[in-house]
């Protein structure tokens, strides 16, 4: 379940669906500007990203075995612990937004007359099964719901065609001097997926590096495809819609799919469950690597890794039902500090650890 391999092209997949999940999406009260300043924004946080990737990769280079948690654990146990509870809050707030996020978009559209506690349990049931068919399984579905999302927007491309206004993209880079950098930092701090790759990238079989481009890579390009379509199509107005591609798919005419922003739900729902099964396999890896040395073959992260999601919902419901509680946690997170902290700790402490212990090996 926790100990199997996943393939590379399969945990890149689920981690590109994972973030444009996350674009697709939007907390109560959150706002998202748009307009040129948007793909400025896009690609700026990306290559922020892709720069707090560089000491990862140059870590997990040096060590095929290992992620560089297992080899912080294997240094020092104070530092495990440490970096264990910094990294089990990370994925507990990440998968708790995940849940609040999933369940405001569904009862927001389709799914208005739901109450969120039937939500969060059926939510629940299906992480549960996702994680316990393991990471294999988990990925092999998220190939196949990136391939009905890619299939989703080439449809809504086509039948939108006639209302794509190119003359309503400007050449300006940014809109908003002021904001860009908040803008920027916020969408940088939405990235949880580092988070995950830096956990599970031990079980990555074949050549893991490459998961970080093709993450990157697919990611970034769709959300600028998305944000492409927006502009375009509704120009100045997509600021005040709290979900685009939702309203995208409902005025799409598409004879075949009269349902299509039905589809366009379930498909988001089902990437929200994914992105919370990886969490808890990322939770579950922790609890191995940090608090038990490693030693349980598995056990315990099985266990932690079916409660962590029971954990996370209940979180969600109780956000739903106190937002006011939510407000400091949504803060500490877009601010990107401790995203920013545990990219440049993880590597860092690694990389020392790693070679303090072949210096070891050498005098030995």
């Amino acid at each position: 379940m926790i100990n199997d391999k996943i393939g590379a092209g399969g945990f890149a997949a689920m981690l590109a669906l994972s973030r444009i999940f996350t674009e697709a999406t939007a907390l109560p009260g959150e706002t998202v500007q748009y307009g040129m300043q948007r793909f400025t924004v896009i690609l700026l946080s990306f290559l922020l990203t892709a720069a707090l990737y560089v000491p990862l990769a140059a870590v997990c280079g040096r060590d095929a075995e290992r992620s560089p948690l297992e080899t912080i654990a294997g240094g020092s146990r104070l530092l495990a612990g440490f970096t264990g509870t910094i990294l089990s809050l990370c994925l507990l707030t990440s998968a708790a937004e995940t849940g609040l996020r999933s369940h405001y978009y569904a009862s927001s559209t389709v799914f208005d007359s739901a109450p969120s506690l039937y939500f969060y349990i059926l939510t629940g049931a299906a992480v549960l099964f996702a994680v316990r068919r393991g990471m294999e399984a988990s990925s092999r579905t998220a190939v196949i719901t990136a391939a009905i999302l890619a299939a989703l927007l080439i449809l809504i491309a086509a039948a939108l065609s006639q209302d794509i206004h190119t003359d309503r993209l400007y050449p300006a880079l940014a809109d908003n001097t002021e904001t860009l950098w908040s803008e920027t930092v916020r969408e940088f701090s939405l990235n949880c997926e580092y988070l995950i790759f830096a956990v599970l990238c031990g079980k990555v079989s074949g050549k893991r590096l490459y998961t970080l481009p093709a993450y990157l890579g697919a990611s970034c390009t769709v959300l600028l495809m998305m944000t492409f379509m927006y502009n375009t199509v509704f120009g100045r107005l997509t600021s005040r819609l709290e979900f685009p591609f939702y309203t995208l798919s409902s005025i799409s005419d598409i004879t075949l799919l009269h349902r299509i922003n039905g589809i366009d739900v379930t498909v988001w729902v089902m990437a929200g469950m994914l992105k919370l099964a990886s969490l808890a396999f990322a939770f579950g890896r922790v609890v191995t690597a940090c608090f038990t040395g490693g030693k349980d073959n598995g056990k315990a992260a099985g266990i932690a890794a079916l409660i962590f999601p029971a954990a996370a919902l209940g979180l969600s419901e109780l956000f739903t039902a106190y937002p006011e509680l939510y407000e400091p946690v949504k803060r500490v997170r877009i601010s990107g500090v401790s995203l920013l902290f545990v990219g440049l700790f993880i590597p860092a402490a690694a990389f020392i650890l790693g070679m303090k212990s072949r210096k070891r090996g050498c005098a030995a």
